[in-house]
């Protein structure tokens, strides 16, 4: 389903937590112990992306990018849930890091 109508309407908050908070967070909504780097809510009115700061953090240093790089990917990704992309097997997965990384070197070169 894609709700870009939706999107370009609503006020989406980001919040940056740990690698502890976001795995508790997982736990809670999504009944998984599994580790992620970013989680998208849809709370109505309001959308949510939540984002692991010390992954960005291990990632920049593991990919030779820099945590601002690496903090917009993730919310341009929990975006990208918004509009109906999603990520549950490979191939969705890597075709969702190839948008994010589109649009994202699009406006951050």
């Amino acid at each position: 389903m894609r709700c870009e109508g939706k999107l370009a309407a609503a006020k989406v908050n980001v919040v940056f937590v740990s690698d502890a908070e976001i795995r508790k967070l997982n736990k809670k909504f999504h009944h998984s112990a599994s580790f992620t780097d970013v989680l998208a809510f849809d709370l109505g009115e309001e959308l949510e992306i939540v984002v692991s700061a010390d992954t960005a953090q291990k990632n920049a240093r593991a990919f030779g990018t820099s945590s601002k790089y690496e903090l917009l990917l993730y919310v341009i990704h929990g975006l990208l849930h918004f509009l109906g992309f999603d990520d549950k097997t490979e191939k969705q997965r890597i075709a969702m890091q190839k948008r994010a990384e589109k649009i994202l070197n699009h406006v951050y070169p």
